[in-house]
């Protein structure tokens, strides 16, 4: 099985633990695509990426971090299955994104970029509660993207992660 990572580089596979891992394309047209694409790492409120807001919601929520980031891996490995179709029909995609009327073909795929609008959002929510995090935590919302997106990654056939243990849990 091939997962994948949203990150800059070569569509070539690069090899990690016990799978390959397949990136996605840096040069992905349009721009609102390539930033969609960088969901976990772009800059949301102040300059807070939704990894870096969820390091800071970890503290009092490690659960629901743990949730949103078995998601967040499982939608990068998902697109790096599909960095060529991105790379080469980008435009198509997000057009069809946008007017949700996706072709047969691409159906799927633009399911997948919903999934991850919706962790996008979310991402927004989380930094601008990092910035100020005397408002009220985000989470209700937190707990309806990983039941929607979770259900959706389900539907899509996305596979749920395997964890290898760290060397110290293994002692």
């Amino acid at each position: 099985m091939s997962l994948g990572v949203v990150e800059a580089g070569s569509a070539e596979p690069f090899s990690g633990d016990r799978r390959t891992l397949t990136r996605v394309p840096a040069d992905v047209e349009p721009a609102e695509l390539a930033q969609l694409l960088d969901f976990a790492e772009r800059p949301h409120a102040q300059n807070w990426s939704l990894r870096a807001a969820l390091v800071r919601y970890a503290q009092p929520q490690p659960q629901r971090v743990n949730d949103v980031l078995d998601l967040v891996r499982r939608i990068q490995g998902a697109l790096g299955t599909h960095a060529a179709t991105l790379q080469r029909d980008g435009t198509k995609v997000w057009d069809a994104l946008e007017r949700d009327a996706p072709t047969e073909d691409l159906a799927p795929l633009v399911e997948l970029l919903d999934a991850t609008r919706e962790i996008d959002q979310l991402g927004d929510a989380l930094a601008a509660w990092a910035v100020d995090t005397s408002r009220q935590r985000p989470d209700d919302m937190v707990d309806a993207v990983i039941l929607d997106v979770g259900a959706r990654l389900e539907r899509l056939g996305v596979p749920v992660e395997e964890r290898v243990p760290s060397r110290r849990a293994r002692r």
